[in-house]
């Protein structure tokens, strides 16, 4: 004798998926009115909260386009769009660089004092290896 198991999953981790099960649902006990089976539930707070999810996650995703639009417009002004470089006139990257290289042409030897300009300087001594004449 074999058991039927049966499932009906709720994808709480999915809420275009419940808000959509959500609409249906409460389109259905809407239809079938007085006969709806879902009449002893609190629908309108349901329809309230349903109508509220939808609402707000339609606003979240108008406002995480616009976010992304300002960021594409805040990278240009800054200059560090993909299509600009170190090179790309009037962007705060571009005179960031000409800056900090008119401070180190005046601070040579003492390019600590760049960091009172904000820059992070990091000085590190290098050796340089003797070449291998051994071959």
């Amino acid at each position: 004798m074999s058991k039927t198991s049966i499932k009906v999953d709720i994808p709480e981790s999915k809420p275009d998926v419940l808000t959509k099960i959500g609409s249906d649902l409460l389109k259905k006990h809407n239809e079938l009115g007085a006969t709806s089976p879902l009449n002893g539930l609190d629908m309108e707070t349901f329809a309230a909260k349903l109508n509220d999810g939808i609402a707000k996650r339609e606003e979240a995703k108008a406002l995480r386009e616009q976010a992304e639009l300002l960021n594409q417009q805040a990278g240009i002004s800054i200059g560090i769009d993909k299509s600009q470089n170190t090179k790309t006139s009037g962007t705060v990257y571009s005179t960031l660089t000409s800056a900090r290289d008119v401070l180190l042409g005046l601070n040579r030897g003492q390019e600590r004092k760049l960091t009172e300009w904000g820059f992070d300087v990091v000085i590190s001594n290098v050796t340089k290896s003797k070449p291998d004449n051994s071959k």
